[in-house]
């Protein structure tokens, strides 16, 4: 009707300056799992291979170990043995070999026992 009245015009508020966020992307979620790619999988298994490997070396070296210290104890024992019974083998000798036992015997027998026809050999 009255097109040519003076329009009111409202001035324009602007608000005051607000920091506005930027809105973020949510993540993406996927619902499907990823598969392990073949190179993936062969490494996975080259390595429990290894350790698998390591372990039955690291359990077969602890066992030969353990064999050879028990080995060795037993020819300690042996040496030992060996040692003494040298011992009182030498011991038996000495005794068999006295001039005291050798002029008992010639005495018991009626043999005559001079100590300058005696020779004592020794190794």
């Amino acid at each position: 009707m009255n097109d040519n009245a003076v329009r009111k015009l409202q001035p324009e508020v602007t608000p005051l300056a607000t920091p506005q966020l930027e809105p973020q992307a949510a993540p993406v979620q996927y619902s499907r799992k990823v598969r392990f790619s073949l190179l993936e999988r062969l490494l996975a298994l080259g390595s429990c291979l290894a350790i698998l490997g390591f372990m039955v070396f690291l359990v077969h070296g602890s066992v030969t170990v353990t064999n050879s210290q028990r080995q060795l104890q037993d020819i300690q024992t042996k040496i030992g043995k060996t040692k003494t019974s040298n011992v009182d083998l030498q011991q038996e000798i000495g005794e068999l070999g006295s001039s005291d036992r050798l002029a008992a015997y010639a005495k018991k027998n009626g043999l005559s026992f001079d100590d300058a026809n005696v020779r004592n050999m020794s190794k």
